[in-house]
């Protein structure tokens, strides 16, 4: 087809077929570039001094060539993409125009205010204008958000054009600015340029009609007697409904009310708000639901309208007349009113500030004071956690009980870290045992990482019953409390109940006692002294020697007293020692069954040295401060053979004599 005929053209030929990339780098940033556009905007940022240095990040890791070049480090500055730096950065100005009046006389021009926005991220701008009531002027969005040409031609406007007291030409209207906001203040002042102060705005007649008219009131305020006298003159009624409309239009009083519903199976206090329109003493009742309280999302009970004080609501048809009643009214209304409104009782405790304000203003009224209506929250009751089958672990019991869908149960790593590897050993023996149960001896091991326990009976010599594990180490329930095991069950002189076995905790290993005590543990402490010299007074008024007490403690004749032996001992003798201090005592005169790790040797060694340390004493003082000492006192806590209990006892003997006569 010839290229003369009119319409026709040909598409130019083209020599590179290959297609275009749109991701390109800018400045070490990775984006999206149109064809054909202009590259995205950069802004300049401050980079903190220790960025390379805390970051965790992969994104803002030091890379290679920031390691391998060190002035990398030394930049003060980034280069950011604006839709990155400067996001929800709003710079706002406010200004007037001026639009001629034609049409009135009036006025001859109004003067328009507007509010215009740029945008920092893409340099965007919109202008709005806020509402002016009866204006009839549009208000709202005036310029749509977009990029706006410069009244010179060439380029947008930019934030370093629009200035405090400058005129902006925006599409041939012309736009003071008379001030903007601190953050447009504080940005000129970061880009190095500053603006002017606060400019006044101009008042055009509108406006001044407008502030007459709110401070204008009638000479002479409208009484019975002068609408009586208008009437003898041949003067018109006045519309009594027209002429409260103007004077109380959209003044609403509101109160605070609770209704008692009663009707309902479990008794409810349902809040209310009563608004009372005073423009033509109209009543609306709005409930105010709580969250979830399992109501249909209707809160009008009562809709606008006037509300009779009548009992009962009377039903009219279409072809009834008008006969209304006498209606509730806001001099009606007030704090503390218990009223009837549709049958329901409702009681008014409380009123809004504004309505406060027209009761002593305008009614010469003071309200009282708020009322306390707010019921004690009812405890919801708990279904009774059911018993542990033992199968499966207690958390996983209780997942199944606390949630529908039981999910996995969280471990305490609290506990995990604080408390590895932390054990806890107690003896025990049956409570109210039979009669070939009574000398069975039990140790209770309670784990405190993971709170379970076990049970497990040492062997003892021609007893009859085979030792070993007892109870198999598992998260076990006390059933005397129906909680899990806790130190504080395991004390001595505590009951436990386990698999509906139960014992009766009788003492505890050195390294618990040290655990309880540097725990904060509520463990029964007491004063070592105060109980040593109660106990050696009681010992002196029964023997003269220590020897003679000691071996009326010692029942069994094995040369060491244990604590089953020292309680017994203490209140046979009538020693007045409280069950504390009884406690106290037991870490002097430890069981030597608990400790036989201690071999014969050893003590022949130990024994050796206490003789040689007691020899190289001169003087009767530093014999009695060697014995008396904690190394002296290891004796007691050591499994040896009688005769060094025999020459310790005759140690202490001589030492509490000497103490005597001294």
């Amino acid at each position: 087809m010839p290229k003369c005929i009119p319409g026709f053209y040909l598409e130019p030929e083209r020599d590179n077929f290959a297609r275009s990339q749109r991701f390109a780098t800018v400045k070490g940033i990775r984006m999206e570039v149109e064809e054909g556009a202009d590259k995205p905007k950069m802004v300049r940022t401050e980079r903190p001094a220790d960025l390379m240095a805390t970051a965790k990040g992969y994104a803002t890791r030091a890379t290679t060539n920031a390691k391998n070049h060190p002035a990398f480090n030394e930049k003060t500055t980034d280069d950011l993409p604006a839709w990155d730096a400067l996001d929800r950065h709003v710079l706002r100005f406010y200004g007037y125009f001026q639009e001629a009046v034609t049409e009135s006389n009036l006025e001859n021009y109004r003067v328009r205010r507007v509010i215009v926005y740029y945008y920092l991220e893409d340099d965007t701008m919109h202008v709005s204008e806020p509402r002016m009531d009866n204006s009839g002027c549009p208000s709202g969005s005036l310029i749509r958000r977009h990029r706006i040409p410069s009244g010179e031609g060439s380029g947008y406007i930019k934030p370093e054009d629009i200035l405090v007291g400058v005129d902006l030409v925006l599409y041939g209207k012309t736009i003071r600015i008379t001030d903007c906001d601190a953050f447009t203040r504080g940005y000129a002042k970061d880009h190095n340029y500053s603006l002017a102060d606060a400019q006044d705005v101009p008042q055009d007649n509108f406006c001044a009609i407008q502030e007459r008219a709110k401070a204008l009131e009638a000479v002479k305020p409208r009484t019975y007697e002068k609408i009586y006298r208008e009437m003898m003159m041949g003067g018109g009624h006045i519309n009594t409904n027209m002429q409260q409309f103007m004077e109380n239009d959209r003044k609403v009083c509101r109160f605070y009310a609770v209704m008692d519903d009663t009707l309902t199976a479990q008794y409810e206090r349902r809040p209310c708000t009563i608004f009372s329109f005073l423009a033509d003493d109209t009543i609306e009742i709005r409930e105010q639901y709580p969250l979830n309280c399992g109501r249909d999302n209707f809160p009008i009970f009562f809709k606008r309208g006037a509300l009779e004080k009548a009992p009962g609501a009377t039903v009219r048809g279409p072809m009834s007349p008008d006969q209304r009643g006498d209606v509730w009214k806001v001099e009606d209304l007030y704090v503390g009113l218990q009223a009837k409104f549709l049958s329901n009782t409702f009681l008014v405790y409380d009123a809004d500030p504004y309505t406060r304000q027209y009761y002593k203003e305008v009614l010469g009224i003071e309200l009282n004071p708020r009322i306390d209506v707010k019921l004690p929250e009812a405890e919801i009751p708990r279904p009774a956690t059911p018993p542990y089958t033992g199968y499966g672990s207690w958390d996983d019991s209780m997942a199944s009980v606390l949630n529908l869908i039981p999910k996995v149960p969280r471990r305490d790593f609290h506990k995990l870290m604080y408390n590895d590897r932390k054990s806890m050993r107690f003896t025990a023996m049956f409570n109210n045992a039979r009669e070939e149960d009574v000398n069975r001896r039990f140790v209770v091991t309670l784990n405190l990482w993971d709170d379970t326990m076990a049970i497990h009976e040492p062997p003892q010599r021609n007893s009859g019953i085979l030792s070993g594990s007892f109870l198999e180490k598992a998260v076990h329930l006390n059933q005397k409390t129906g909680r899990l095991f806790a130190p504080e069950d395991l004390l001595p002189g505590n009951i436990v109940q386990v698999l509906n076995h139960e014992f009766r905790m009788l003492d505890m290993d050195q390294a618990t006692r040290t655990l309880l005590d540097s725990g904060g543990t509520a463990v029964p402490s007491a004063n070592l002294t105060s109980v040593l010299e109660k106990v050696r007074e009681n010992m002196r008024q029964q023997y003269p020697l220590v020897r003679d007490v000691f071996r009326r403690f010692d029942k069994d004749r094995n040369g060491v007293i244990t604590l089953e032996e020292m309680k017994e001992a203490l209140q046979k003798f009538a020693f007045h020692v409280t069950e504390d201090e009884v406690t106290c005592i037991s870490v002097i005169l430890i069981p030597v069954k608990m400790v036989k790790s201690l071999t014969t040797n050893s003590a022949t060694q130990f024994w050796s040295k206490t003789t040689t340390t007691l020899s190289t004493c001169r003087s009767r003082h530093q014999w009695m401060t060697v014995t008396r000492s904690a190394h002296c006192r290891r004796l007691f806590s050591v499994a040896r053979p009688r005769r060094f209990v025999v020459r310790h006892r005759r140690c202490q003997a001589l030492s509490t004599s000497t103490t005597a006569c001294k």
